[in-house]
């Protein structure tokens, strides 16, 4: 099977959906797909094994949903399938086409930049699209409730935990130092956007955790207002992929108190790493996080104080929570993702479609 296969995402430093595309791509190539990576953007990065259209992606999908073009036949030559990684299609004349909608967040008021475009993109998208394939089943309720696709035309495939992030190496004290982490500490990894919820962690963290214990928070900027100062709470700001797995492997204590995600990778590769999880009670958290993590109302400061102040002073909780942790994440791979994305991709290539 030859697919078209989105790799947009991988232009820039890869967040979720980045590593979703990533690792997915690999593992759909290691069980013998051709995968024909293509993006649509002007910026970003370049990628060797990237097929590319140096326009606007914002040009691009106007055009695509009012006239169909610009076609990509040219760029990626003939395939059996398009698959939108990123929550959009672009026109595909006779050539069947599958897109994964990772979450609904861009109906949120206040969502990411470029959400009101997918208000109009992702229902354009799913009407086209031979198979829709979404990361738990919790998407896939709303998904069916709100976008025009009907539950038999939704594949679930969970996402998977790369093999780095199993029992890696942790940071160096002596980096650590660098970092101005002197001791204990809680690890919070994501962009500062309203939904991540960190404004609510750290008021959470200032009532409730040990004077010798610090917070980090790692990651960019994002779109969200700035957190002010708090004590104990040291924001460092973004860490690349490679030195994430020994950073989560040095924390006593992940924390993830999102207020919504499609899957919540984040979480799944902290307990890999051998570290203790409070995630926030998302559906999708009580899904794929289960029993192996501490799962707390997110909207309830007293709530997660309460936890927090738990986990940070009972070490045997912590290292309970690691264990099983681990032996959870371990079920989740990439080629499991893999497999089940191929079973979607034969789905949509069999029977009529329109």
């Amino acid at each position: 099977m030859r697919v078209a296969f989105d790799a947009g995402p991988l232009l820039d430093p890869p967040t979720g959906v980045g590593r979703y595309v990533r690792e997915l791509g690999n593992a759909l190539e290691t069980v013998g797909t051709e995968v024909v990576r293509y993006a649509v953007a002007l910026r970003g990065d370049s990628v060797e094994d990237i097929k590319r259209l140096r326009v606007p992606a914002r040009i691009a999908q106007t055009m695509w949903m009012r006239i169909g073009r610009p076609s990509l036949r040219r760029l990626v030559g003939e395939v059996d399938l398009f698959h939108g990684t990123n929550f959009v299609l672009p026109p595909l004349g006779k050539t069947r086409g599958v897109v994964t909608i990772h979450d609904l967040s861009f109906f949120d008021e206040g969502a990411f930049p470029g959400a009101d475009r997918l208000r109009s993109l992702v229902p354009w998208s799913v009407e086209r699209a031979a198979r829709v394939i979404v990361p738990t089943e919790a998407i896939k309720r709303e998904v069916v409730a709100r976008l025009p696709v009907d539950a038999d035309r939704v594949d679930v495939t969970y996402e998977g935990v790369a093999p780095v992030f199993f029992r890696p190496p942790p940071t160096a004290n002596t980096f650590l130092g660098e970092l101005g982490i002197p001791g204990r500490f809680a690890l919070a990894a994501g962009s500062l956007a309203p939904r991540k919820n960190l404004r609510r962690l750290t008021e959470a963290w200032e009532r409730a955790a040990p004077k010798d214990w610090t917070l980090v928070l790692a990651g960019p900027k994002g779109w969200g207002p700035e957190l002010p100062e708090a004590k104990g709470v040291l924001p460092i700001g973004w860490v690349a992929d490679e030195g994430l797995p020994g950073l989560m492997a040095a924390a006593d204590l992940f924390c993830y108190p999102s207020l919504y995600e499609g899957f919540g990778l984040p979480p799944l590769e902290a307990m890999a790493a051998g570290t203790a999880v409070l995630v926030g009670r998302y559906p999708a958290a009580e899904e794929v996080i289960g029993d192996a993590g501490v799962l707390v109302d997110p909207q309830d400061v007293d709530a997660m104080a309460e936890a927090l102040s738990r986990l940070t002073s009972e070490e045997d909780t912590r290292r309970r929570l690691a264990m099983k942790g681990r032996a959870h994440a371990a079920a989740f791979t990439w080629e499991r993702t893999a497999a089940a994305t191929i079973t979607a991709y034969a789905s949509a290539l069999e029977g009529d479609f329109p």
